[in-house]
Formats: C-alpha cells, structure tokens, sequence
C-alpha cells in the first residue's frame, strides 16, 4: 500500500482542484483545509497564506513543466525544431489535466502579485525562443523582438479564451501545428510555414503523471 501523500502535497493538490470548481477568489481557507485533510498548523508550516500557497504551487507546476520539457529547451538543432518540441511540451503539459490547465492559464492571473511576476518572467522566456527567429532572417534587423512578443501574447490570449470559457483543448495535432505556422510565417516565409501544417507530432515520451506524484 503506496504511503499518504504528505500535508503539502495534500494541499498542493486541493488547491488545484477547488480553483476548477470554484475559481481561487472564491477558495476559503477552511474549504481548502478540509479538502486536503490537514489542520492550520500544517498550513502555516507550509505557507504564509492563501496567495503564497497559490504561488508555491503554482512555481511548483511550472518548475515540473520545465524539467520534463528541458530536451526541446536545449541549446542544438535548428530553431523551428526547438520551438516545435517546446510547443508540443507546453500543450501536453497542459492538456494532462483540465484542473491544472485553467490553474496555470486562467486562475493565474487573479492569484496576485508574486504569481503574476512569476508567471511573466516565464512567458518572457518562451518570447525569448520565438525571437531567435530573427537570426533566420537575411536582415534580422527588419523584425524587432515585438513580433514575438505578439505572436506568443496571442497564442496565449487563445489558450486563456478556449479554458476561461470552459471548453476543452483542442487536440495537439490540430492546435500545434497552427501555432507552429504564426511563429514561423514572419521568420520562414509561407512556404515553410504550410509545411509546419503537414509534420505530425512527435511520440510522447511518457504517459501524464498524476498532479503531486512528484513530492512525498
């Protein structure tokens, strides 16, 4: 018999699912107690309170996202190789579990300040990987970084749409592919855009884990 998850993980989790139901602004703390099956004192060991909590689990997921995404992160193969696998890697992450895809996207963004930094200084990084479509260019100096950025604003703009109004993702093979066709149309050109249209994924490396299996 596999061992109790410990309080942190409890709460981690609960917290996750009590913002899909409810949505954080609307998360009590004695709701989110117990739902985890923890006490205050467990809480405050953890976490200075709700906002914190948010946050911790929040970085928590991203740091997950980040270490099972880091062979399409490497520094090797060509750009568009790089940002297709990063790609990829975002969607499944995501697409894993609908609590944890509107938790990162959408609840996000009423969790407070430190989250919010947080969460910034990450989507500036993925901006970072489409501006280096720059060095495709004949002239990297006809584009300027804010082509990136509203590329993967808008991506994210359409993610935020789709699971804030409740619908599910649409598959990988669909929406990757188009993502993949913004980024690379103003670096590429079209033609290597439409090819983006016609490569299929790539396999999965290892089936989701479930929320929390990586803490004790």
């Amino acid at each position: 018999m596999a061992p109790r998850p410990s309080p942190r993980a409890r709460l981690h989790d609960a917290l996750i699912g009590l913002c899909f139901e409810r949505g954080f602004k609307l998360v009590e703390l004695g709701e989110l107690l117990a739902r985890a099956e923890v006490d205050r004192a467990a809480f405050a060991a953890e976490f200075a309170d709700m906002e914190d909590c948010f946050f911790q689990v929040f970085k928590e997921e991203v740091e997950r996202y980040q270490r099972e995404a880091a062979p399409g992160g490497e520094e090797r193969g060509a750009w568009r190789e790089r940002v297709r696998a990063s790609a990829y890697a975002l969607f499944r992450f995501l697409a894993a579990d609908e609590r944890l895809s509107r938790f990162v996207l959408v609840e996000s963004r009423v969790a407070g300040e430190r989250t919010q930094v947080f969460a910034g200084q990450r989507i500036e990084a993925l901006f970072d990987l489409i501006d280096e479509g720059r060095r495709e260019l004949a002239d990297p100096g006809s584009l300027t970084r804010a082509t990136a950025e509203s590329i993967g604003g808008g991506i994210f703009n359409q993610l935020y749409a789709v699971v804030g109004g409740g619908a599910p993702l649409p598959p990988e093979r669909v929406i990757v592919p188009q993502v993949m066709y913004m980024v690379v149309l103003p670096y590429l050109g079209p033609a290597a855009a439409l090819r983006e249209l016609t490569i299929p994924p790539p396999p999965h490396p290892t089936e989701p884990r479930p929320l929390g299996a990586h803490r004790g």
